[in-house]
């Protein structure tokens, strides 16, 4: 693949760099407005998935020591900065500073799973044992009306902890490698709304895709975003029949993917929020959901190196922007 270098003369302007993803940075010791060491952990949260290389004139242990503790995934002194002591930094550099990463998403989906069996999960716990308590109160009265309610409503709190469960499940498990295809926009649409069809055909949802464009992407993953974000337009459509407009083009960011809808819409203080986990709109407390579908697709759209977020001007109805970068093997350089 094609590699690509940037580089910046200060810590400023490394920080301010535009990139959306970058593989490897290497980092002087000394630069004009601070030292790199500093630079380590900001750069790190920056670019969680890039690796980091501190170099120095002479080379120091106690400097390499804290170059390490700090993140870095290397240490080079620049007397033995060669051709193949490059590569081999490049090539180890990338691949620990990717385990690094996945080993941290890991910690975050274990974190959040925890708080899921803590709260979410009890609570259809308790309903259903609750209903049986009551079915068998029930049964032993012989009372066929109340039976009947009583299976129903243990039925609703089964088909809650289903989809907990399930969506749950579809978060966490977006580490699994597969292959990257290069495939037209609207064939990833027109298959996300094929998983919809029912939905689709119950609320009487018109989708329209215009603008064309290829995505070099992850195809379940980027056809899973786009169900749950259509599947939200409909969700939260409010008492019209839903109307979703996806427009895709390219950039120089990368490919534009919008999905615009006439629902209920996103306050705007809810807007930077809504793509964290568990976070629901106040008006959604009628609504079944889990709170993990938009918690997915920031982590599918991170995943890819890109970006998500909810346009902050839109008056009526949601906006959704994503993009995925054109993808090339990135090097970044630093002082």
């Amino acid at each position: 693949p094609a590699t690509e270098v940037a580089e910046v003369s200060d810590g400023s302007a490394a920080l301010a760099h535009g990139a959306a993803e970058i593989d490897m940075i290497f980092l002087d010791y000394l630069l004009p407005d601070t030292k790199g060491i500093d630079l380590i952990a900001p750069l790190a949260g920056r670019w969680p998935r890039a690796g980091i290389c501190l170099m120095t004139g002479q080379g120091d242990e106690e400097i390499a020591k804290q170059s390490i503790q700090r993140g870095a995934v290397d240490y080079l002194p620049k007397r033995n900065l060669t051709l193949p002591a490059l590569a081999r930094v490049v090539e180890t550099g990338c691949k620990m500073a990717q385990m690094r990463w996945q080993l941290e998403e890991k910690r975050e989906d274990l974190s959040m799973f925890s708080e899921v069996l803590v709260h979410d999960l009890k609570a259809p716990i308790r309903s259903m044992r609750f209903l049986v308590r009551k079915l068998q109160e029930d049964l032993a009265e012989g009372t066929a009306t109340d039976i009947g309610r009583d299976v129903q409503l243990i039925g609703k709190s089964a088909d809650r902890l289903h989809d907990l469960v399930t969506s749950l499940a579809g978060h966490i498990h977006y580490d699994s490698e597969t292959s990257e295809e290069e495939v037209a926009a609207s064939a990833l649409v027109e298959e996300a709304s094929q998983m919809l069809l029912a939905e689709i055909e119950r609320s009487g949802a018109q989708i329209t895709s215009e603008g064309e464009a290829k995505v070099t992407c992850h195809v379940p993953q980027i056809v899973q975003l786009l169900q749950n974000l259509i599947g939200n337009a409909i969700k939260y459509a409010g008492q019209a029949p839903p109307r979703i407009t996806i427009r895709c083009r390219d950039t120089p960011e990368g490919v534009h993917l919008e999905v615009e809808d006439s629902g209920i819409g996103v306050p705007p203080e809810y807007r930077e929020t809504i793509f964290q986990p568990f976070k629901r709109l106040p008006v959604a407390a009628s609504i079944p959901g889990t709170g993990l579908g938009l918690a997915t697709c920031r982590k599918i759209v991170d995943r890819h190196g890109g970006r998500i977020w909810c346009d902050p001007d839109t008056q009526e109805g949601t906006r959704i922007h994503l993009t995925l970068p054109h993808k090339s093997q990135s090097l970044a350089r630093t002082g």
